[in-house]
């Protein structure tokens, strides 16, 4: 029987691709992985939907059934080709997924790789155990970025981490190591594996600058096809499985010769920085490609000519794209924002994250107007807007840059809908709720703007820094127009810039050589001695400065070494006498209404709080995940806590005694 036969009938040998080409390499998604922090046990995400998604596979017998990995919040399973989604994680200790395979003979097991090793399932994703005997778990890691199934025989399976290559011959009981990389370093890595579905022996591994390994003997032995260099995707041909197709940095290669020789398209892809192919499965000649800023492109000639099929976007990249093996004009892509799905063959898209909760949350702002209405920005997925105090959300997008990497959210006081928006690509504004956005000119465009602040007592007073710079500017008219502060010689350290809650008139900036501070609202700047204390870790980004509803003249300055307090405004400072915990602080946070109340986010150990003035500590994660904590918010007189984690926004209505995930509806 015909090798192409026994594809096209999944029933008779069970591959998961139906004809065309199988695509053999996961899409290089670079993404530091770390041992997760054990906090308050496995929580189901909350919104907003989408996030980090690095990976897809069909069910083999019902394409309806699809299952995508997250980079944060482990499987999500959907039933109905995308429309909604559900977590399937259960035993998943380790949830950052890079990759998944569906056993193309039996279809309720399914293995996942992540940033602990393997993990499999043998009831369709419901419940998963660790299958990662004699994988090399280095600190606390083993990122498992490539899975691969025999197809026939599929007790042998094959898993790959950037240096080493594993295969086991007892369904993942057990694993060898069949390939190394001892010279690990930037550009030799292993980047993709796949099984030669005619010759289940033949085994190719991708590395970046040595091109392709094969081996014919189910990897005792190797040898290096040096002709594909640099690929990061790469298809191979099931009913010619001599026949590959690479792709490479603004290219496409194809090999008829299992990858002796090669040969490029006639014409380049309209991008350089594309990362990964698909194939309709119904046509070889038809492919796909996506790549960053979210772009798609198609071909119809096996990658001589290519049309963009997806313009820049807010998605920062495209990690995979698959397409339905049973209905061909169905193609999904894994995205830093999520899943994209199209019907029509990529003429149009939308997002399908009904569900998905792994959105990596960089900022949360409440609307001081309007405590109900929330923003928070994701990293890869921009900016969210909820108007009922997290239940619900929508994006809020439409004009951000591409890349969408968002540092800063600032809200009007006095105006919900204004929002201002720092970027690694500048700074942006909003008037209508996040509908439509539009540039502030100040400074370079490509500048990392990573806080706005806004004068409270005067809305349309704005003030931006730029980290990489050490700048800050000022504007007078919402940002219109906006000057740049002179802070004499000193440049700013990061961030540091920040306005007294009592007085606009007074800031206090971390200089390069120093603390700084002016009276005049940053017309002029004189060296601050009184403040060292207050601000000695201004550079960080991680002070909280509150006042005293009762009292408007005391002033409370929090950062990760101490908390300061003054009685004058702001004008002096003293130690208020608080003992932060013996771990790193990320942030502090004092509840203005009754600054005995505070609150600490710590690099390990999720939040802490204290009721007595920071004399005493006690853990509240009740209902958080297991992955840490960052932007914890406080709607003001009340004990309606936020913190955004990377699996998305939790909300506390007692102050931080119990949580639950926000809604994920989109």
């Amino acid at each position: 029987m015909l090798c192409s036969e026994l594809v096209r009938n999944p029933a008779r040998r069970g591959f998961v691709r139906v004809g065309g080409w199988l695509e053999f390499v996961v899409s290089i998604t670079v993404i530091a992985a770390f041992s997760q922090v054990q906090v308050g046990g496995l929580a189901v995400g909350g919104g907003p939907p989408g996030g980090e998604v690095t990976s897809i596979a069909f069910d083999p017998t019902d394409s309806s059934t699809i299952y995508v990995g997250t980079d944060w919040n482990g499987v999500f399973k959907s039933a109905n080709s995308g429309a909604s989604w559900t977590t399937s994680s259960t035993g998943l200790r380790n949830k950052r997924v890079y990759s998944l395979a569906v056993d193309p003979q039996d279809a309720s097991t399914i293995y996942a790789g992540t940033a602990g090793g393997v993990f499999k399932s043998r009831d369709a994703g419901a419940n998963w155990r660790s299958s990662s005997l004699g994988i090399s778990i280095r600190l606390g890691t083993a990122v498992i970025m490539m899975l691969a199934i025999h197809p026939s025989d599929t007790q042998i399976v094959y898993a790959g981490e950037i240096d080493r290559i594993y295969k086991s011959t007892n369904g993942g009981k057990s694993w060898t190591v069949v390939l190394s990389n001892p010279r690990l370093g930037q550009g030799n890595r292993f980047v993709g594996l796949a099984i030669d579905p005619c010759h289940p022996a033949t085994v190719y591994v991708a590395q970046e600058d040595r091109g392709l390994f094969k081996t014919v003997d189910g990897g005792r032995n190797w040898k290096v096809l040096p002709g594909a260099l640099q690929a990061s995707s790469v298809l191979i041909n099931p009913a010619d499985s001599s026949v590959l197709c690479a792709l490479r940095t603004g290219e496409v290669l194809r090999s008829a010769d299992g990858g002796k020789t090669w040969r490029r398209g006639a014409s380049p892809l309209p991008a350089s920085y594309t990362i990964t192919l698909a194939i309709d499965p119904a046509d070889s000649t038809v492919l796909y490609a996506g790549g960053f800023y979210g772009r798609l492109f198609k071909s119809v000639n096996s990658g001589d000519s290519w049309t963009e099929i997806r313009a820049r976007s807010g998605d920062a990249q495209i990690n995979a794209i698959r397409v339905d093996p049973r209905r061909p004009a169905a193609v999904y892509a894994a995205t830093s924002a999520g899943v994209l799905t199209s019907n029509d063959g990529g003429k149009n898209w939308r997002h399908a994250n009904s569900g998905i909760t792994n959105a990596n949350i960089s900022a949360i702002a409440i609307a001081p107007s309007e405590p109900s209405t929330l923003y928070a920005a994701f990293f890869g997925g921009g900016l969210a807007r909820s108007s009922d105090a997290g239940e619900t959300w929508t994006p809020a997008n439409e004009g951000l840059p591409e890349d969408n990497f968002l540092d800063s959210v600032a809200v009007d006081p006095a105006d919900a809908a204004r929002i201002y928006v720092g970027t690694r690509n500048g700074a942006f504004r909003s008037t209508n709720a996040g509908r439509t956005w539009s540039r502030m000119r100040l400074g370079r465009e490509d500048m990392a703007v990573c806080s706005v602040l806004i004068d409270r007592f005067h809305p349309a007073v704005l003030y931006a820094t730029f980290s990489s710079e050490g700048q800050a500017f000022k504007s007078t008219n919402g940002g219109e127009n906006w000057t740049e502060i002179r802070f004499g010689f000193p440049r700013l350290g990061g961030c540091g810039l920040f306005l007294n809650p009592a007085d606009s008139s007074i800031l206090y900036a971390h200089s390069t050589t120093g603390n700084l501070k002016s009276t005049d609202a940053g017309k002029t700047w004189q060296r601050d001695t009184q403040s060292a204390g207050a601000f000695a870790r201004l550079w960080r980004d991680s002070v909280s400065i509150v006042r005293d509803h009762a009292n408007s003249a005391v002033v409370y300055a929090a950062s990760a070494s101490d908390v300061s307090r003054s009685v004058d405004g702001g004008q002096t400072w003293t130690d208020a006498g608080i003992s932060l915990p013996r771990v790193h602080v990320e942030t502090v946070l004092l509840d203005p209404a009754n600054p005995q109340i505070i609150y600490a986010e710590v690099e390990v150990g999720g939040l802490l709080k204290s009721t007595d003035g920071g004399h005493n500590w006690r853990a509240i994660n009740s209902g958080l995940p297991d992955l840490g904590v960052r932007s914890l918010s406080l709607v003001p007189g009340s004990a309606i806590l936020y913190v955004g984690t990377p699996s998305g926004v939790f909300k506390s209505t007692d102050g931080g005694e119990k949580w639950r995930p926000t809604g994920s509806s989109q």
